[in-house]
């Protein structure tokens, strides 16, 4: 699965939160239409015209994820594009095996990849990063949700 990244200076206007009782990425307002998604771990990015990735939504359980001091990488704001076809109203899986899931409790960023892999980083929707390697390959997603959940809660999980 290939993607790509246009730096515009924009982002999708929408606001990102974790609902803690259903262990789950919401994003507000939502887009009903949808071309496809992508679907990283159990998480859903949505694809619209012109395969643009303009939502992140579905389950994300933290109680396996890694506490970590990683940090967002820098990026700019801009486009998340997926160059792969693939036919609408299916869902596709990026990768065969489950992402790790890291959690900085500091930042509130969280990673699901390899938070350590160099590439470039694209803030494609407020407050959620997607880097992509040099071969246009998945690396990681960072998501800072509107509200983490406090961190005695996270330990809890």
């Amino acid at each position: 699965m290939k993607f790509s990244i246009e730096y515009t200076g924009k982002t999708e206007q929408r606001l990102l939160t974790y609902n803690l009782v259903e262990f789950s990425f919401d994003i507000e307002p939502t887009i009903q239409f949808v071309d496809f998604d992508i679907v990283v771990n159990k998480l859903n990015l949505t694809v619209v015209d012109q395969h643009k990735i303009i939502q992140v939504w579905g389950f994300c359980g933290l109680s396996h994820s890694i506490k970590s001091n990683y940090e967002v990488p820098k990026y700019e704001k801009g486009l998340l594009k997926i160059i792969t076809d693939f036919k609408p109203g299916l869902s596709y899986r990026l990768a065969s095996e489950e992402l790790p899931i890291y959690v900085n409790l500091k930042t509130g960023w969280i990673c699901i990849g390899d938070p350590l892999k160099i590439g470039t980083a694209v803030e494609f929707i407020n407050n959620c990063v997607a880097v992509i390697d040099d071969d246009k390959e998945f690396v990681s997603l960072w998501l800072k949700p509107h509200i983490l959940p406090a961190s005695k809660t996270l330990e809890d999980l």
